[in-house]
């Protein structure tokens, strides 16, 4: 998959079939719209497959009153996954204050029909684009055909009489509930980032733990622990995920992500490592000393290890 960044290195290709949007999470309803974006491109002998999305992400730059940006992937995660997807092109246009007063008219006309030379575009259910979210499918069937582009909007995708959406994903994982947001998602939601140091605490009690330095957008699911799979140097590991504020050792407020990875010894830090959330085992807990709470460690990674083996 050709990447491009910059919609001032963008390239015409008058055989374009496009579709737009943030595709936060690349869940199962964004698959649905991919794989219909490569059956037109077949259907329609076009040449060139086109998703274009923004970085940073609009929330990012349009949050009010300093609410907090929770994104489902980074753009390193957004760009992995969507190129499993079969996608030719991905164009990632800069999002700006300046940018967000775009018309979805102006945007539509001067850089989706004339600056990339789509053909055909295909859309998610209910997207919106442009200024106050005015270009809609509805819009866009109006004024599509004097410009030669047929359009096509793709109903949601359901799985349990549930429609899938990011907005769904996110609060599922806030309420522990990784079993939807996985199935979801189509895959398992996952934690990237630096091993840094902390304060030592699972080394003293023989269960030595690796901090996690998470992106400051990334959605960082409820506090507890969960089974999990941690991914380093090209291996797995069954692992522990812990998530919250350490209320046993500190009363600071500060969340943390540590990772305990069953069957590995190490120096890990300054290193990169991922996590995969697979189930949820138990809530945060205030122990009362640090025997109970290293029989619950002890107790985490002995459930683990039995889903291993199922």
């Amino acid at each position: 998959m050709k990447i491009t960044w910059g919609l001032e290195n963008a390239v015409y290709n008058p055989k374009t079939v496009t579709t737009l949007g943030s595709y936060d999470g690349v869940h199962l309803g964004h698959k649905q719209i991919l794989a219909r974006l490569r059956e037109r491109k077949r259907e329609l002998g076009l040449d060139r497959s086109l998703l274009i999305t923004f970085h940073p992400h609009p929330q990012e730059v349009l949050r009010r009153h300093g609410a907090p940006v929770e994104l489902l992937t980074t753009i390193e995660e957004r760009i992995e996954l969507i190129e499993k997807e079969g996608i030719d092109e991905m164009l990632i246009i800069k999002f700006t204050q300046e940018f967000s007063q775009t018309s979805y008219l102006d945007f539509f006309r001067e850089t989706i029909a004339k600056q990339l030379g789509t053909r055909a575009m295909v859309l998610g259910f209910n997207h919106a684009f442009g200024k106050n979210r005015e270009g809609d499918a509805a819009h866009l069937k109006k004024i599509a055909p004097e410009m030669g582009i047929l359009i096509e909007e793709i109903a949601p995708v359901e799985k349990d009489g549930i429609s899938i959406s990011s907005s769904k994903i996110r609060l599922a994982l806030k309420a522990r509930d990784i079993a939807n947001a996985n199935a979801w998602l189509g895959y398992a939601y996952s934690l990237t980032g630096e091993v840094v140091h902390g304060d030592a605490v699972g080394r003293g009690l023989g269960f030595p733990t690796a901090n996690l330095q998470i992106e400051t957008t990334k959605l960082i699911p409820a506090d507890g622990v969960y089974a999990a799979r941690a991914v380093y140097d090209g291996k797995s590991y069954p692992a522990a995920l812990s998530i919250g504020t350490k209320p046993t050792m500190s009363d600071d407020g500060e969340r943390t992500v540590e990772v305990l990875l069953i069957g590995f010894s190490g120096d890990l830090y300054g290193k990169q490592m991922s996590v995969e959330c697979l189930r949820f085992l138990r809530p945060q807990e205030k122990f009362s000393s640090l025997d109970e709470l290293k029989r619950a460690i002890a107790n985490d990674v002995s459930v683990i290890q039995s889903l291993e083996k199922m």
